[in-house]
């Protein structure tokens, strides 16, 4: 039987978002790449290297989310793929934790090819302003 081809990297993201949703860390940490792994959370001090790091401020969020974090759909998908060694995704989409008002976010994924499998290797999500736009703030004077 022929090896299946992975996953496209919509569906590998879409399996980490609500894999770390969940503060599943096996989950999680089969789909990372293991040497060169960099992680920018949404606040300024969530700058992270490595695994351990990367498990801490996973451990962290799932304290405080408390089992009640979800990641809306992806939106605005942007794909690009170079051959078949990397690939990055940039997506928006809305955080909820609990019955708190959803958040919107806007992520960044690099993927790399490890023999089959696509591993993350870099990610990056940032909470967007609303209404700070050049052209909103220009039609306001």
């Amino acid at each position: 039987m022929p090896l299946q081809p992975p996953p496209p990297i919509e569906t590998l993201t879409r399996t980490f978002l609500d894999a770390y949703a969940r503060a599943d860390a096996s989950a999680v940490l089969a789909l990372t790449d293991p040497d060169t792994l960099t992680v920018y959370g949404s606040d300024v001090s969530e700058f992270v290297q490595g695994r351990a790091a990367f498990l801490a401020m996973l451990a962290n969020d799932a304290r405080l989310w408390q089992n009640s974090a979800h990641i809306g759909p992806m939106k605005h998908i942007s794909t690009v793929v170079s051959g078949d060694i990397v690939a990055t995704i940039f997506f928006d989409a809305t955080f909820t934790v609990g019955d708190r008002p959803a958040v919107p976010i806007r992520c960044s994924l690099v993927w790399q090819r490890h023999g089959r499998r696509w591993l993350l290797r870099q990610a990056s999500n940032t909470v967007p302003t609303t209404g700070q736009s050049a052209a909103e703030i220009l039609a306001h004077h």
